[in-house]
Order: C-alpha cells, then structure tokens, then sequence
C-alpha cells in the first residue's frame, strides 16, 4: 500500500484529482517496473540482503518527472517481497559477547599497543562452534539492511502469457494497475467520509462486498437505489478522519476495502477528504466497471462472531447455526446483513444474528428503526455493554431483542433469546423466512 506522500495528486477548485498515467508518462513507469521486478526476481534467487536490492534499484535511471512513481512502484514491489534476518545465532547477544571480549582485550596490558580485531571474532567463534566470517555477518544481522530476501511474488496480469517477455510485460502493466489502484487507497486513508453506488453486480457479489465491510469492522450505512434491490446499492462509510482514535488502523480497513469494491459490479465513490499538510478539505472522485480481479478469498466473519459458532458447535442445542445469506431491506430505511441465522431443529424456526460489536450508538438505532418498521423475519442484535444502550430500547419484542453483552457473546444466553424469540408468536411474514 502507498502512504499520502507518494500519491501523485493536484488541487483543481475544491476537487483532489489525481495525475494521469499515459502515453509517454505510461511507458517511461513501465519501464521503470519491468526493470524492478528483473531486480526483485534475482534478489530473491540469491537472497541477496536488503542493501544490496536498494543498490541495484538506485542503479536504474529514473528520469526527474517519474521519481514519485518510480519511489511508489519501488514500495508496491517490497510488499510483495519477504525479507528475514539470516543469523545463526541472537545478533544482540553475539554483539553484546565480541564487544566485551574487545573491551577486555583493550584494557589487558598482554593487547600491547594495538588491537587485533581478528583476533576477538576467532575467540567468540571457537566459543561458539562458529567461523570468525560467520560471526562477522551475523554482528548486525538484525538490522533491516542486513535482512535477506527470500521470496517475491511478481504481480499477474490478467491473462496467461505464452513466452518470457510476454510475462515481463503482463507483469509491469499488473504493477501498473496495482499502483493506481494503491492510490486511490492512499487518499482513502485520508478521508472523512466515503460514499459509494455499486450496481450491475449479482446478488452472490453483493453480499460478498457487504460481508467484507462488516469483516473490516467499517462503520457504514446501505440503501437500495430504488424499489428493485436488483439496481443497486449506494454505501455510506464513515472515514478515519471522522474518528477520534484508531485512525491509521481504520483506515488501513477502508483502503483493504477497494479490492473487494472493484469486484463487485460498476461502482462510484465520492468522498471528502483531508488532504496536504493544512489538512484542506477536498473532494475526491473515483470509478470502475467491476472488471476488477477477484481479490482476495471471501471474507470470513468477525472474529467474536467466529469464536461464538465455534463454541456453540460444542453444545447440546435445539438450535443450528449457520452463516447468513440474506440481504434484508425495508425501503426507505436501509438495508441489514445479518452475521448467522439460528434454525431451530424442531419447529423451523429461524432467527437472524447480526453482532454490533464495533458500531456507534447511531448505528445501533438504526437497526432498532429497522426491526421496529419491520422486516418480516426474527432478529437478534447483539451490542457491546460499552456503547451503553439498553435492551428495552427496542420494543418489537416480538419479533426483534437486542442481546446486550459483556466481554465474550455468551451462547447460552443467546439460547435464551432465540426461546424468548420463537415463542412471542407465529412467524412474523407467516412464509417461514424472509
């Protein structure tokens, strides 16, 4: 991911528009990335340490006008890389051993007038079992320039290429695009609100997206765009700059949220953003076709909601669990994505899950305007004891509860308010589900 500084970006009114990247700009940076990934590869075949890749990636020219790209590539390219300290011993001790052994040595009337350094790397060595030359490179071995690389994955293109150069090229133009999508995510780390419409996309597609913002633990809002959820869906997301803590971390969550955006179906985000050393708020825009690549593996649940499906898989229940695919909208109101539905073994009873664990105040009571306004199907939100909200504060007590807890959710007594649940009455649409 590229930080703020390496974004190529200008101020035009009120707008953050950032600096294209074509015709004689495009083929000088690809260039610059097929001669960077040639490096990356032979330092990783040789697990060269981390100064002597720096080196041959200064020898490369770069002319004045591509030094931000050529800085960005450069730091794309090392993500991709791992870099591990190769010492046979703890660097720290050793330093700490031969640093004594030469302080000794210097103050031993036998040292005489000069100091043999050799000499105290062979003693510490036979100590150790070693040679003086390992000793020698394993002084400072824990340094990040003395780190080796020992792997590197060069980006992919999209589509398979037959012969060598056809796979250098393939993967320059991939790094290409991974740079200009890394900054968009850039300014995204700088914003105070993001809005977004995403249509064209499968129902599949959709919940994936909205299942990877709840997973990032990103504060947002879902609508439909109209009376057919088949349009679309416009998602308001609350930005770092909005918070009052965790900045750098949530907004690491909001730019890891893009790939998953850009597979999704056509899309546009609008979002104002704070950007330069004054901290100017600007406007920013961005778009694709959907056409992106798939990213990642879909994403998992959250993890408290993870830790309670495996605990529950260890009791006696007359209730299953089992990860939710709905999508449950009221017009004019908004949209829910529970976490689980609870299925009871007997009866069919289904009971939506939606975890709040990481929401604001404001976003719990949009839930409860939801469920009070009636969504055809059992619900259960669980919310955390800190955002001081209390269970009564819902009063469709007959088809919704809020579960307020402390610390871990607890399966029993969500047990009990799927009971307390199930029997309030029928079922609320009288269909079994939603």
């Amino acid at each position: 991911m590229l930080t703020a500084d390496m974004v190529r970006a200008r101020r035009r009114g009120d707008h953050l528009v950032l600096s294209k990247l074509e015709g004689a700009r495009r083929d000088e940076a690809r260039a610059l990335a097929a001669a960077y990934i040639e490096r990356f590869v032979r330092a990783a075949a040789g697990r060269v340490r981390r100064a002597e890749l720096d080196e041959a990636l200064d020898d490369i020219p770069v002319p004045a006008q591509s030094a931000k790209v050529a800085t960005g590539l450069r730091k794309l390219l090392l993500d991709r890389a791992e870099l591990a300290m190769d010492a046979p011993v703890d660097p720290a001790a050793l330093r700490a051993e031969v640093f004594g052994r030469a302080a000794a040595a210097r103050r031993s009337a036998a040292a005489g007038p000069t100091f043999d350094r050799e000499t105290v790397l062979a003693e510490v060595a036979t100590a150790r079992g070693l040679s003086p030359a390992d000793v020698d490179a394993a002084l400072y071995a824990d340094l990040r320039a003395q780190h080796r690389v020992v792997s590197f994955t060069p980006p992919r293109g999209r589509a398979a290429a037959e012969d060598r150069a056809d796979r250098a090229d393939c993967a320059a133009d991939a790094l290409l695009d991974e740079y200009l999508d890394a900054q968009v995510q850039a300014v995204l780390l700088r914003a105070e609100r993001v809005r977004v419409e995403v249509e064209g996309a499968s129902p599949a597609a959709y919940r994936e997206l909205f299942r990877k913002l709840k997973f990032l633990r990103l504060l947002h809002t879902i609508e439909p765009l109209g009376a057919d959820p088949r349009r679309g869906y416009r998602i308001v997301i609350d930005g770092p700059y909005s918070l009052f803590a965790s900045v750098t971390k949530y907004g690491l969550a909001l730019a890891l949220a893009l790939p998953a955006l850009r597979s999704a179906g056509r899309w546009t985000l609008c979002a104002d953003v704070c950007w330069g050393p004054k901290r100017q708020r600007l406007r920013f825009e961005a778009s694709g076709d959907g056409l992106g690549p798939a990213g990642d593996a879909p994403a998992a649940m959250p993890p408290e909601v993870e830790r309670l499906c495996a605990r529950w898989q260890t009791r006696g229940s007359a209730w299953s669990v089992a990860p939710s695919s709905a999508v449950l909208r009221l017009d004019g109101i908004g949209v829910c994505v529970p976490d689980l539905v609870f299925t009871h073994t007997e009866s069919g009873a289904e009971v939506y899950f939606e975890a709040l664990g990481y929401w604001s105040r404001e976003a719990v009571w949009r839930r409860v305007e939801l469920a009070e306004r009636g969504l055809g199907v059992r619900l259960l939100f669980a919310v955390p004891e800190r955002l001081r909200v209390s269970e009564n504060a819902l009063r469709a007590k007959d088809s919704a509860a809020l579960y307020v807890y402390k610390g871990a959710l607890s399966p029993a007594t969500i047990e009990r308010r799927l009971d307390d649940l199930r029997g309030a009455g029928d079922d609320p649409t009288g269909e079994g589900g939603p």
